[in-house]
Parts: C-alpha cells; sequence; structure tokens
C-alpha cells in the first residue's frame, strides 16, 4: 500500500512543489527590492534608473511564473522544462537586482564581483534551459543530440571561467569605485553568447516547427544575447538609460509575448496530441471484443433455441444488451461509474456460465460503487480470468471481485484460483498481453491510478486496481 500512496498522489504533491517554487520566488523578489532600498538607490538618477527596470522586470517575472506555475492543469516535461526555464531569468534578474543595488559603493567590491557572477552565469544558462524546453517538441535526432552536449560543454566552460574571473579578471572587474572597469572588455561571454546561439538557430530552423513557432524561440534566443553583449561592454555602449527603457518596453516584451503565445499553441498542440493518441488506444482496446467470446455465446444461444426456448430468449437479450454497452463504452472518453462497468461484467459473466455451467463460479464482494473506473477497465480483468485461469483448469474454479474504499483509494480486485502465470515471462510478450498493458495505461491517465498483477504458477492469480479519491 505504500507504494500505491507514492505513485497515486503526484498531483497533490505537484501542487505543493508549485506553491512552495512560487513562495520562494516571492521571497527572492522582496529580498531585492529590500536590498535596494536599504542601499539607497536614490542616490544618483542613473542608479535609480537602473534599479527600476531591474525590480520591475523581477516582479513582471515572478508574477508570470505565478501565472505559468498555476494555470497547468496538465503537467507535462515541457511544462517542467518551461518552469524551469522561468526560474533561471528569475534568478538571473534577482542576482542582477542585488548586484545593481551595490553598484557604485566602494565598500562591496567583493559583493559585487560575487553578485554580477551569479547573475552572468544564470543569463548564460538561459540558454541550456530554453534548449531544453525547445527540445521537448523536436524529434530526437544526431542534431538535437550533438546541441545538447555542445550547450552544455558550453556552459561548463563559463563557470570555469567565472571562478577564473575571480583571480584574474576575463570577464569583467570592479574598480575601487565600485563600478565595471573600463580595462576588461567580456569577449569570452560575446563568444560563448554567439556560439551557443548558433547552435539554438541551427537546431531551431532545421526543425518542423511552423514558421511563426520558430520566430518567436529566435527572438526569445536573441534577447539574452543582446543583454550580455551591452552589459559586458558598457564603454562601447553609451546609451542612456532613457533609451534602455524605451527599448526593453518597445522590443524585449513584445518579442517575449509572442514567445509566450507560441509556447501556449505548442502546449495546446503537444496535449492534444497526447489526448488524440490516448482516444485512439483506448478505441482499439475496446473495438477489440474477443471474436471466440461472440462465436461461443452464439453457438450456446442456437443450442438453447432448442433444449430450452425461454433460457434462449433470455441469453439472446443479455448477448444484445453485453454488445450495445461494448459499443456504448467505445464512444466514451471519459471514465463511467463503477455501477455501470459492473452491470457489464454481471452480463459477461452470467454468458459464460452457459457454456461452463459447473467449471465456473463467481463471488462478488462489493462494498463500494460509488467511484468512476475508466470504461471496460475491470471487464477485461474478469475475462482474463475466466478464460486463462479458470477454462485452462481442469476442475475449474472461483472467480471473486471486491470493491472497496479506503481513507485515499477506491481499491477493485479480481482474484481467481486458476493455473495462474509467470507475471514477468507474460508481459514480455507484448502481443498477447496488449489488453493488460493498454488497461494500465488508462487507469494510469485516465484516473492517475495503478494496476498490479501478482500471479505463480498452479497459485492462481490476483489484478488490483487502485484508484486515488
Amino acid at each position: 500500500m505504500t507504494m500505491d500512496k507514492r505513485t497515486a498522489l503526484p498531483k497533490n504533491n505537484d501542487i505543493i512543489f508549485r506553491t512552495v517554487i512560487f513562495a520562494a520566488m516571492c521571497l527572492l523578489s522582496l529580498i531585492g527590492i529590500t536590498t535596494a532600498l536599504t542601499h539607497n538607490i536614490f542616490r544618483d538618477e542613473y542608479i535609480l534608473s537602473v534599479n527600476i527596470i531591474i525590480i520591475t522586470a523581477l516582479i513582471f517575472l515572478t508574477l508570470l511564473s505565478g501565472y505559468v506555475f498555476f494555470r497547468m492543469k496538465k503537467e507535462t516535461l515541457s511544462m517542467r522544462y518551461f518552469a524551469v526555464f522561468l526560474i533561471n531569468i528569475h534568478l538571473g534578474v534577482f542576482f542582477g537586482a542585488l548586484a545593481f543595488s551595490l553598484y557604485h559603493t566602494p565598500n562591496h567590491i567583493r559583493e559585487i564581483t560575487i553578485l554580477l557572477s551569479l547573475a552572468y552565469f544564470f543569463i548564460m544558462s538561459m540558454f541550456l534551459t530554453l534548449w531544453l524546453y525547445l527540445k521537448q517538441f523536436l524529434k530526437e535526432n544526431a542534431l538535437t543530440r550533438v546541441v545538447t552536449v555542445l550547450i552544455g560543454t558550453a556552459l561548463v566552460f563559463y563557470a570555469g571561467t567565472l571562478i577564473i574571473n575571480f583571480f584574474k579578471p576575463l570577464l569583467f572587474a570592479i574598480n575601487e569605485a565600485g563600478v565595471l572597469s573600463d580595462s576588461v572588455i567580456d569577449y569570452v561571454s560575446i563568444a560563448t553568447d554567439f556560439f551557443c546561439l548558433l547552435l539554438l538557430c541551427v537546431a531551431t530552423l532545421f526543425s518542423d516547427l511552423n514558421a511563426n513557432q520558430k520566430f518567436s524561440f529566435l527572438s526569445c534566443i536573441f534577447v539574452p544575447v543582446l543583454f550580455t553583449i551591452i552589459y559586458a561592454n558598457q564603454n562601447v555602449f553609451k546609451w542612456s538609460i532613457d533609451v534602455w527603457g524605451i527599448f526593453i518596453l518597445a522590443i524585449v516584451l513584445p518579442l517575449c509575448m509572442i514567445f509566450f503565445k507560441s509556447h501556449d499553441e505548442l502546449e495546446n498542440e503537444a496535449l492534444r496530441y497526447e489526448n488524440e493518441q490516448t482516444q485512439l488506444r483506448i478505441s482499439a482496446m475496446i473495438s477489440q471484443m474477443q471474436p471466440h467470446f461472440l462465436y461461443n455465446s452464439l453457438a450456446v444461444i442456437e443450442a438453447l433455441c432448442e433444449e430450452d426456448p425461454k433460457l434462449a430468449a433470455e441469453a439472446t437479450n443479455a448477448f444484445s444488451t453485453y454488445l450495445r454497452e461494448n459499443m456504448n463504452f467505445a464512444d466514451k472518453a471519459s471514465p463511467i461509474a463503477f455501477s455501470e462497468e459492473l452491470n457489464h461484467i454481471k452480463t459477461y459473466v452470467w454468458l459464460e456460465k452457459l457454456r461452463f455451467p459447473n467449471k465456473l463460479h463467481i463471488e462478488y464482494d462489493i462494498r463500494c460503487t460509488a467511484f468512476y473506473v475508466p470504461a471496460l477497465s475491470v471487464q477485461p480483468m474478469v475475462e482474463n480470468a475466466i478464460k486463462h485461469g479458470i477454462c485452462k483448469s481442469k476442475s475449474g474454479g472461483t472467480v471473486i471481485l471486491s470493491a472497496f474504499e479506503t481513507e485515499q483509494f477506491y481499491t477493485v480486485i479480481v482474484r481467481d484460483d486458476g493455473i495462474g502465470f509467470d507475471v514477468q515471462k507474460a508481459m514480455d510478450d507484448s502481443a498477447q498481453h496488449l489488453g493488460i498493458k493498454n488497461t494500465r495505461y488508462r487507469v494510469q491517465k485516465m484516473m492517475s491510478g495503478t494496476l498490479d498483477i501478482k500471479s505463480a504458477p498452479d497459485e492462481g492469480t490476483m489484478v488490483t486496481i487502485t484508484i486515488p479519491k
């Protein structure tokens, strides 16, 4: 049961994790604002303007991250990477905010150097986190693998350079006045930026994304490059801070909005594709009714027409009910009440008992029906118990269907005392046990539940379906 609890409660844990991360981002933003005010950002116009822009960006990223975190109705791997990308940007801006709150203060040279180094690192690592997100929408091939390795290598190289920078200025140096020294020109950051930029551009342009999506990713890729070049070369770019503010509002924010719009389109396409694939799996599984069962049921009905016409009429009615429910369930993409599944199971079992009146026994231990299951998820397990467990035993046997609830779960158990089987060997035969794999897939995807099988030769089989409340 301990394992089931871990696997059955991912959504609650995920919401808690998102809340903790968002709270941490809010705390960091508050620290950034408090630090700026504590160190008197009003001491001159330049420092005030820079801090206002950085703090505004910090607040904007915090709110945007919260919006993204809590609007995720269904978490995917790509959404996780997108969240990591936003956290990466937030950390880069946070350390930049701390650095510029201390900027131009002679007594904080060491602190400014450390904070700027962290800001530089997170700005550069944006290439990696953006690539990991983008890669989720691309086909895995030699190009994507090479890009991943090269960007990772470039980031490691850059981190090493930042460490060396503490002892020998290669990227930047803070002079005695607490400002960036004009004596160091940061060619390393520029070269690393353009190397990563080239890799991402090649991977994006040769991808199967549409033109708008390619443009949105390319625009997002270019933004950190522009910032890094100008931050690292303030002696080259003599723009006033007012020009920078206009640049950010007029160019950077619209590009980010285009990127986020494209992100939504990609996520919707990915979720729609996943839902379509899930529905195809469901339809394929449901449509695979055992032809032998149909033929055998008709043969039994035919024999009863002469021996017991009244029973034959009941069997015909039960058989038509069984077929009708199968067709109805095939059109249902959402879960159904367990009571509906149970009625379908009883119809199926009744027909099977006509064939094996003395060989097949069924027992029901139903303590709860007020919950939902994927359509035709329990019935195939009962069918397997009868077909592969009981009918292959010379003496026959009993199938026990149980349903009950605990504080956190609904549980359905199908147990038989038939011939049993080697579970691992059987599951390796994907063709023979496709129905079990499809059922497990649907239980997990549709209900966040689990399907476990325990069996051994000559010891019977037990199938347990656990669904979190």
